[in-house]
């Protein structure tokens, strides 16, 4: 339970940057920006998750388990964020809308990946 009220807070925080902020860096037609919000998705969502996979103790085996209920709440809210854009987000305009859900497919499939733990096996 703890898993997915994380989640959901990131999915908070997240929500509420972008809807006073994401004019900022959501703007069509710049390109660099634009990646440059895809890059620091990489940092943003390491901090989010793996730390705090380390202090609750969350094992690689269990991570797969926790990354997919971390993901799940925001997954979920955000349907409807998409669905009412303009009203959720204001201060964006229409043309901005592929560029965020392009956005929030790469975060949630970062979450997702971090759940992964790459173990080598030397023979």
């Amino acid at each position: 339970m703890l898993n997915i009220a994380w989640g959901f807070l990131l999915w908070m925080s997240a929500t509420i940057l972008f809807r006073l902020f994401g004019q900022i860096f959501l703007i069509p037609g710049q390109v660099f920006l634009v990646l440059a919000i895809f890059i620091l998705a990489i940092p943003l969502i390491t901090i989010a998750t793996y730390p705090y996979y380390y202090v609750r103790k969350i094992s690689g085996s269990e991570r797969i388990i926790a990354a997919v209920q971390i993901a799940l709440p925001g997954m979920i809210m955000d349907i409807l964020s998409i669905i009412y854009f303009a009203k959720v987000f204001p201060n964006l305009t229409n043309d901005s809308l592929p560029i965020f859900a392009s956005w929030l497919l790469w975060a949630y499939s970062l979450i997702l990946l971090t759940g992964f733990s790459i173990k080598y096996n030397n023979k």
